[in-house]
């Protein structure tokens, strides 16, 4: 896994977007196939799979509101390598059926939207109809035409905060409880649970073998009480998403590339003491 690809579908199944490495004629060589696999959030067992025939690294994803649609974009720091060729100086944005099959690719020059730090020019969403697919400009859902140039506020429950001592969220204010010495990377990523009123957020550092690699905060939106703490001494993906079934976070482990590499899911629970 890779980027913020979580997402639950309207039926609260668990949509996961990432990569399955497969080896190449070279032995040293992989190929990264970018998929989407859906599972059943109670067992954790695979329902499906759509390989969406193309390489790369996905950065997001986003289902439409009737789960119908996929909207995936590439890390920009990595090239997506499409069937009708890639385009280095953009950043490629793709909606799909569930099924995988491509409908539309678009490209955002980086000099329109230049990419941050970890790969990330836009924030990827749907309108509240579906039918409009937001990055960095908005594009119409059905043809991928351009039918706006500036992209419009997205009301994402999942988003990406710049890592400082404090959060702001409106008038709260988040003091961010990490460990001694814990310096994150500069983008703290978020998920809100169902009725808005918590949020988890996600804290990742570079470090050394046996010391805190991830912290996960969980606050009270209006109080900005701590509910819960977990310190975890692995490699996290960047991506966090809120239970659909349980008062928890699903997190997922970076798993190391290797030829038909699995994934790790793990849940970390809402509450203190769970």
């Amino acid at each position: 896994m890779t980027g913020d690809t979580l997402a639950t579908d309207a039926q609260g199944r668990l949509v996961v977007g990432g990569i399955d490495y497969r080896p190449r004629r070279r032995r040293d060589r992989l190929q990264a196939q970018m998929v989407v696999a859906t599972l059943d959030p109670a067992t954790g067992a695979e329902i499906a799979r759509a390989d969406l025939g193309m390489q790369g690294r996905p950065e997001q994803l986003r289902l439409s509101p009737d789960g119908r649609a996929m909207a995936v974009s590439c890390n920009a720091l990595y090239t997506c390598d499409l069937p009708d060729g890639n385009k280095p100086r953009q950043s490629r944005v793709m909606l799909f059926d569930r099924d995988g099959e491509r409908h539309w690719s678009a490209g955002i020059a980086h000099r329109d939207a230049p990419p941050d730090a970890d790969g990330r020019a836009f924030d990827l969403g749907f309108s509240p109809l579906g039918n409009v697919v937001f990055a960095h400009v908005a594009l119409d859902a059905a043809s991928g035409q351009v039918i706006l140039t500036r992209q419009q506020p997205l009301p994402d429950p999942n988003a990406r905060l710049p890592a400082g001592a404090e959060i702001r969220l409106g008038d709260t204010a988040l003091a961010l409880d990490l460990p001694g010495g814990f310096i994150p990377f500069l983008r703290l990523d978020s998920a809100r649970s169902p009725d808005g009123d918590r949020i988890a957020i996600l804290a990742r550092r570079f470090s050394g073998p046996g010391k805190v690699r991830a912290a996960i905060r969980i606050y009270d939106v209006t109080s900005g009480r701590l509910l819960a703490a977990h310190d975890i001494a692995r490699d996290l993906a960047p991506a966090i998403l809120w239970h659909p079934q349980r008062d928890a976070v699903i997190v997922a482990l970076a798993g190391k590339p290797a030829a038909g590499a699995d994934s790790e899911l793990r849940l970390y629970a809402a509450e203190a003491g769970e």
